[in-house]
């Protein structure tokens, strides 16, 4: 059974190790930090190349400090005594103890008490995702540190990736996207969306996903409601799945895909066809130089010129080592800034419209992930040789 991981050569980790380190100690020297304090799961696997999360609502469980040098201390919930590791780039790690399996915020006391031991010496120092109540007892405990966020400073760094990056993408992808195959071809009538969702899940995890991020399908209910709900198919329905993982390295992939039990009614399928053509509009405009407003509206325009809605949401975001970073394609009065696209940006986009089958709005949605070229976007999540 193939292995996804196995393209996280020595090599090539190290490779990527190196250069993050460097786009990170870009941010610290621009902002003049002499120290980063990191809690994002995401950003400590960038800077550091260690990997942190277990559960997805663990984004609280675990801290970084960071020298300019690249020395490290990293603070986690699963062991009892201080020890240390070695980074990939050859450093050693200080690993320190945390409350085990608890929010940060309960237990402020002793969260402070740990991290600001860390931080004595420091006077200006980064930070990413910090609770208000912690920040306070970290200013209160150390009254000669200025606290600056750095956090949009290293997602701005993480848009464009790197030939690794992208290679690593695209194989979590490539697993996503089969995944979502296998998926299709067990829909029949009697399954429930549960037993849709099990089968693709399943081939992700037996073929050495990381972290299975994301599993939601909407099966005959109206838009907004992404969750199974161990609903039955019937001969001729239609529906959707949302799905993802962390693949080597941590890097994500997301997707969606519509189904059909059967043959649909001829509505949903001229339906379907239209969210499809939509779909080829967003892929030709998504180039470099496209600015993220306009591919949504051009989005929805087709939509709205073949009579269907429009997508109720932003038609696509960047992905990395977050399922959802920049860049963000949403509305110009949603976005603080209209960013354009620019080469080397990886992203997800997908549309979604709906149709009435007598009395039930069906919801159908499609999405893939795509490196943005210099001729235009390429898509990643595929099971075919490009």
């Amino acid at each position: 059974m193939n292995d996804v991981n196995s393209i996280l050569t020595p090599e090539r980790k190290l490779r990527m190790a190196e250069d993050r380190w460097t786009a990170v100690k870009s941010v610290i020297d621009k902002l003049g930090c002499d120290r980063l304090l990191l809690t994002g799961f995401d950003h400590i696997r960038y800077a550091l190349d260690y990997r942190t999360q277990v559960v997805g609502e663990g984004y609280d469980w675990f801290a970084a400090t960071v020298t300019p040098d690249g020395a490290s201390t990293i603070f986690l919930p699963w062991i009892d005594e201080v020890g240390t590791d070695i980074s990939t780039r050859g450093q050693e790690i200080i690993l320190k103890p945390l409350t085990s399996w608890a929010p940060a915020v309960t237990h402020p006391r002793f969260w402070v008490e740990t991290v600001a031991a860390s931080l004595r010496g420091a006077t200006k120092v980064g930070i990413d995702l910090i609770d208000a109540e912690l920040l306070e007892g970290l200013r209160s405990t150390l009254p000669g540190v200025t606290f600056v966020s750095v956090g949009a400073a290293l997602y701005e760094i993480r848009k464009v990736k790197s030939a690794d990056e992208r290679l690593l993408l695209e194989a979590s992808s490539r697993l996503n996207a089969a995944a979502a195959e296998v998926a299709l071809a067990h829909a029949q009538p009697g399954i429930t969306d549960f037993d849709l969702l099990s089968v693709a899940m399943a081939y992700m995890q037996e073929r050495g996903a990381e972290h299975l991020s994301h599993s939601l399908c909407n099966h005959r209910r109206a838009s907004g409601s992404w969750f199974a709900e161990g609903t039955t198919f019937r001969e001729g329905d239609a529906f959707f799945f949302d799905i993802g993982c962390y693949g080597p390295g941590g890097y994500a992939s997301d997707i969606a895909r519509t189904g059909f039990v059967g043959e649909p009614p001829q509505n949903v399928q001229l339906a379907y066809q239209g969210l499809l053509e939509a779909y080829s509009v967003v892929q030709e405009m998504a180039r470099p130089g496209a600015t993220a407003s306009a591919i949504q509206e051009a989005t929805n325009d087709c939509l709205t010129k073949l009579k269907l809605p429009t997508t109720p949401y932003g038609v696509g975001h960047g992905v990395g080592l977050r399922i959802c970073e920049l860049p963000t394609i949403h509305r110009r009065d949603r976005m603080d800034a209209d960013a354009k696209l620019v080469e080397g940006e990886v992203i997800a986009i997908e549309p979604e419209t709906t149709v009435w089958v007598d009395d039930t709005r069906i919801v159908l949605k499609v999405e893939d992930n795509f490196v943005v070229e210099s001729d235009g976007c390429r898509v990643l999540s595929t099971t075919k040789n490009s």
